[in-house]
């Protein structure tokens, strides 16, 4: 038997709420379920401090990225594993380590014990789990974010379209708000770059392949390899970038377009060549502003819980017969 903490965010767009308590004890009922919703990031922490000292032995995060993100924050090196229950937009996070929204496959994917450690990324003293960046990709994040809080019907629309709301989103920045770039000074060991200082409209740093859902930014990126991947965009006009991006979110990587720089690292300073302070999204959330940003690796820092882990810890089900167990 287990000791499990069950965080639920009903601010989920699909919404947490869709999963009750009942399901899980009926899917859980082997094990000790303690099931929260905290009010606020502060008690959550609270409560997830309780878990580290009170034998707790898995969290559950029912939310999207940003949900899994902010949990995440208190479990980097602990002795604890997550399991993430996908209830957001894209769910990127979810997606790479292989859960789907079906509680009950859920069940049995946990029941498997099959777990994975994978790396964090530091950016200025906060971790991030799957993907991040600054300029048009930070302006959909943070219009996205904006219209779920002010616009019901906007929120009652991310249900719908899912994951596709960040392309719906991104798509109408690109048409309507004007070409932004920033001057920056790039400093990594790994940068193929000969002159470190870039005029970008976007820069995305990746944990895993795909963001938003549909974007296929780092074809060959893993989370468990001591590396991130850095990809810049050097295109010097709208059109351009529309093209690069639009292959992306075709699947079709764009690999003889010479505007576009793409590296593994485990180290990367940025640092504004303007007045003008760095913003910063990861997992879907906007990060502290700072006029340099230091991003780093945190290798195998969190424990997951997953259906394409390598680690099996118990012999009751093999991977290929997960899918079978209905």
């Amino acid at each position: 038997m287990a000791k499990i903490s069950i965080y639920l965010n009903a601010n989920a767009s699909q919404s947490a709420g869709s999963y009750s308590q009942e399901e899980f004890r009926k899917y859980f009922f082997r094990h000790e379920v303690n099931v929260h919703a905290p009010q606020g990031i502060d008690a959550l922490n609270d409560r997830i401090n309780t878990d580290l000292t009170d034998g707790t032995e898995y969290i559950f995060a029912v939310g999207g990225d940003g949900t899994v993100s902010t949990i995440s924050q208190n479990l980097i090196n602990k002795n604890i594993k997550l399991m993430v229950v996908p209830a957001g937009t894209a769910n990127d996070f979810a997606k790479e380590v292989g859960i789907s929204s079906n509680l009950k496959k859920i069940s049995h994917i946990f029941n498997a014990q099959t777990t994975k450690k994978v790396d964090a990324i530091n950016i200025n003293g906060r971790y991030m789990i799957s993907n991040g960046g600054l300029g048009m990709a930070l302006e959909v994040a943070k219009r996205v974010n904006k219209l779920r809080l002010e616009q019901p019907t906007f929120k009652k629309m991310m249900k719908t379209f899912g994951k596709h709301t960040y392309s719906a989103v991104y798509a109408q920045q690109m048409l309507a708000k004007p070409f932004v770039t920033r001057k920056l000074m790039i400093e990594s060991p790994d940068s193929p770059l000969l002159d470190p200082r870039i005029e970008t409209a976007l820069i995305l740093v990746n944990n895993q392949e795909y963001i938003g859902g549909k974007f296929r930014v780092a074809p060959n990126t893993r989370n468990d390899d001591g590396k991130f991947n850095v990809t810049i965009f050097l295109h010097k006009n709208r059109m351009d970038l529309v093209k690069c991006t639009l292959q992306m979110l075709s699947g079709m990587y764009p690999k003889n377009d010479k505007e576009l720089i793409s590296f593994e690292t485990d180290k990367l300073v940025l640092n504004a060549l303007d007045d003008l302070p760095l913003e910063f999204f990861g997992d879907g959330e906007i990060f502290e502003e700072s006029k340099v940003l230091d991003i780093s690796i945190a290798p195998s820092a969190l424990e997951v819980c997953t259906y394409k882990g390598t680690e099996i810890l118990c012999s009751s089900y093999t991977l290929d017969k997960i899918e079978m167990i209905q």
